[in-house]
């Protein structure tokens, strides 16, 4: 959805209260939200679907108590999908193993007693994964005009609105076809971006991974090993990729790792081949980024669990949008209530 279009939307459904109105349908028993990043307040990223401000997780966890909503752990969450526990709640979790999961967002979830879960590439710890998405926010953070010639692609991006469109479009292309990584690596190589740095300083080390997972208010998850398309591998390739990043986290955390999340968790990244070889691999859960609240449903389709992305830029109208399900309700065109892979 376009950002001004949800804008709109959710000011209207907020204000009119037709979002309550949705809710009697859409809004489940509780939700998961998902995150990357969380960087201080004065701090400008490109990638600002990614990166959350201290400030806004601080906001929008006070917004979501203020609402009703309990934080409780996903294990927890799912036991409550049997609806013995009625009062509505909220999983939280983080995305690839960012070192400021640690720094910034642990001391604000404590704020909170807000449980929360990280799942973890292995390639962010070891600093072997191909960070092009970090390579280009430094790109487009230093540019007035972001030009992939081999691509034919070109934008004018000399201020922060601008900036940021550019990086969510490229970022949506290549989602939409990988064969244009190609041309976005040449595009940071050429501009002497070093994309290992990159992620070394961003990512989780291995001694700040085993001190976040002895935290009480922190699970560890897998997240693969190199963070493909799963969908798009075969199937030999999404068994070891699930099961060598499970071992390997195990290994290093001396903990058992059972909640795993698919790589992008969109429609064309993971189906219900994935599903299966999640459970075969041996993990209890597992989440997409398909939209929608959690059901009583999802307690029969635990490996495809829905997420709503938290963003940096929400707002009291797109939150509550977000927790009576009105995306959801817009996306399914008022259809099924329950996110399905």
């Amino acid at each position: 959805m376009h950002p001004l279009v949800r804008t709109t939307v959710s000011i209207g459904a907020h204000v009119t209260g037709f979002s309550r109105v949705v809710a009697a349908r859409y809004r489940g028993r509780g939700m998961i939200f998902a995150l990357h990043s969380v960087v201080d307040d004065d701090a400008f990223y490109p990638d600002h679907t990614l990166r959350c401000s201290a400030g806004q997780l601080a906001r929008t966890l006070q917004w979501l108590k203020d609402e009703g909503l309990e934080f409780v752990s996903l294990d927890e969450g799912i036991r409550r999908l049997n609806g013995e526990n009625p009062r509505p709640f909220v999983c939280v979790t983080f995305d690839d193993g960012y070192a400021d999961n640690l720094t910034r967002a642990l001391p604000i979830m404590e704020r909170f007693n807000a449980p929360f879960t990280v799942y973890v590439t292995t390639g962010m710890i070891t600093r072997e994964i191909d960070g092009w998405w970090l390579g280009l926010a430094a790109l487009v953070r230093s540019r007035d005009r972001m030009e992939l010639p081999g691509a034919r692609l070109s934008f004018e991006c000399p201020d922060i609105p601008r900036k940021q469109h550019t990086f969510k479009a490229i970022e949506s292309l290549v989602h939409g076809d990988f064969s244009l990584l190609p041309h976005l690596r040449e595009a940071i190589a050429n501009s002497s971006i070093d994309c290992r740095a990159l992620v070394d300083q961003d990512a989780l080390s291995e001694d700040e991974l085993r001190r976040l997972a002895r935290h009480p208010l922190v699970t560890i998850g897998g997240h693969t090993t190199t963070h493909p398309n799963l969908a798009r591998a075969s199937a030999s390739t999404a068994r070891r990729e699930m099961a060598e990043n499970r071992a390997f986290l195990q290994d290093v955390t001396g903990q058992p790792v059972e909640h795993f999340a698919y790589p992008f968790g969109h429609e064309l990244a993971c189906g219900e081949r994935e599903a299966r070889i999640c459970r075969e691999v041996g993990f209890r859960t597992a989440v997409t980024t398909r939209c929608g609240a959690l059901f009583a449903e999802h307690a029969h389709a635990l490996h495809a669990l829905p997420r709503l992305h938290l963003a940096g830029d929400d707002t009291a109208s797109t939150l509550r949008c977000k927790i009576d399900g009105v995306y959801r309700a817009i996306q399914s065109r008022f259809g099924d209530p329950v996110a399905r892979m």
